[in-house]
């Protein structure tokens, strides 16, 4: 009652100095007024947010954090109810407001799991595709000029290169009479590939075995192998590790 009083005073006093200006007055007699005004109108501004905090109580601050709470403001709500059992521990409430943090602490903890859960996941994607990236890298077929200097090395140092690793692309000519396939690199006979079967086998063995995919004559293949040896007739012969059957085109 005391603070209602206060502030009715206060509108009064307002009134009065509005009344003396537009009565007339000299200017600075105004200028003074017009202060005093500024003044008494953050008065009542600073009473009624007194008002304000008075018309707190543990019912308003738990009825804010169910209202939050309905929301999905987790955090917020559980200020509220954190609020009742600190400013207000005899009320009623209290009891109440200490399930709905028990309900919250559960529910952030589920969405922090989910957030953990997701981290990881796009983590193990992340790593996933730059296994895939590397792995495209390694077996990535080197341009036809490159495949040429390579297969070249390969005929001049058979020692110095054997067993080397390579990926070429190239179509194929032909099956062999030995069930091995032939093609060449760069669209010239000149450089020509034998592929053999994989551990020993001849390559339709390894066809039957499921070890490497069927090829037909002018099939592109991708080949990554280990230079095996060159044979009598200068033919590069690779033993293969993987092979991609990209078909006829």
């Amino acid at each position: 009652m005391n603070i209602l009083r206060k502030q009715s005073g206060l509108i009064i006093g307002i009134v009065v100095v509005l009344f003396l200006v537009l009565g007339g007055c000299g200017q600075e007699e105004i200028q003074k007024l017009r202060s005093e005004n500024e003044a008494l109108k953050n008065k009542v501004a600073s009473l009624e947010q007194e008002i304000s905090k008075l018309k707190e109580t543990a019912d308003y601050h738990y009825q804010k954090g169910v209202s939050f709470l309905s929301a999905n403001n987790y955090e917020d709500a559980k200020v509220e109810f954190e609020t009742v059992l600190e400013k207000y521990p005899l009320s009623p409430l209290v009891t109440s407001a200490k399930q709905q943090l028990l309900k919250i602490k559960d529910v952030l903890a589920k969405i922090e799991a989910q957030r953990i859960a997701e981290e990881k996941r796009l983590e193990a994607q992340r790593r996933a595709e730059e296994r895939r990236r590397q792995e495209e890298e390694k077996y990535r077929p080197k341009s036809d000029n490159e495949a040429i200097a390579e297969w070249k090395k390969f005929r001049r140092e058979e020692d110095k290169y054997k067993g080397t690793i390579t990926t070429w692309r190239f179509q194929v000519s032909m099956i062999l009479t030995n069930e091995n396939i032939l093609g060449h690199l760069g669209g010239s006979y000149n450089h020509q590939v034998a592929v053999l079967g994989p551990e020993g086998f001849t390559y339709q063995a390894g066809v039957l075995l499921g070890k490497v995919p069927r090829v037909r004559e002018k099939d592109w293949i991708v080949v990554t192998g280990k230079f095996k040896y060159v044979s009598p007739d200068n033919v590069v012969v690779l033993s293969p590790i993987r092979v991609i059957n990209e078909g006829y085109k």
